[in-house]
């Protein structure tokens, strides 16, 4: 191949992989239906508790949803990809069917990652709710559920519907996957879905 075309060759790559990494999402073939009002935009946060990058987004997830305005609603959605993950999974179920989200999430994370408690067992995670005054016998009873159960399922095949490998990512509107490969840092994940919610308020 002459010179000139191997360089302009080279210059066509650079500049689609540089277009490709700036634009910093993947977007789904076929939209994941979303669970909220039409005038809503769902920004979807998938994690693990046991994940260490999951851990350093969250209080950047936390701070950057409550700055949002009330079109853009934020939910969480843990991965249970293992045996393991899928055992946390139902803790988060659990804390939210309690209405203790607020003070047990961030504290879950922090009970692995700083406190490097192990909570891979039930009698673990019993111990964990006693904190916030659940009952043991309550924790078990949740942890097998319909209602957990439920929602386990449903989130399992939400997972399919992304196409989500790996954690963190984020989902915004059921259609435009970001995670720290395709926006290049765990910060730029946010701002990521910052230019994603323009794009879809103009388009409305």
């Amino acid at each position: 191949m002459p010179f000139l075309k191997r360089g302009l060759l080279l210059v066509l790559l650079t500049f689609v992989s540089t277009q490709l990494f700036a634009q910093g999402y993947k977007t789904l073939a076929d939209r994941v239906p979303v669970h909220v009002a039409a005038d809503q935009i769902e920004v979807t946060a998938i994690f693990s508790y046991t994940c260490p990058y999951c851990y350093q987004l969250e209080p950047q997830l936390l701070a950057w949803s409550d700055k949002q305005t009330a079109d853009v609603q934020v939910v969480h959605l843990p991965a249970a990809f293992n045996a393991q993950w899928e055992h946390l999974a139902r803790g988060y179920y659990i804390m939210d069917a309690l209405n203790i989200t607020d003070k047990a999430h961030m504290a879950m994370f922090d009970a692995i990652h700083r406190d490097n408690t192990n909570l891979g067992s039930q009698r673990a995670l019993n111990q964990f709710f006693e904190r916030f005054g659940i009952k043991a016998e309550d924790t078990e009873r949740l942890y097998r559920s319909f209602g957990v159960e439920s929602r386990l399922r449903q989130d399992t095949a939400r997972l399919r519907g992304y196409r989500v490998t790996g954690v963190p990512a984020l989902v915004v509107d059921g259609r435009y996957v970001i995670d720290g490969n395709s926006a290049g840092s765990l910060p730029n994940m946010l701002k990521v879905a910052d230019q994603l919610i323009e794009k879809i308020r103009a388009s409305r």
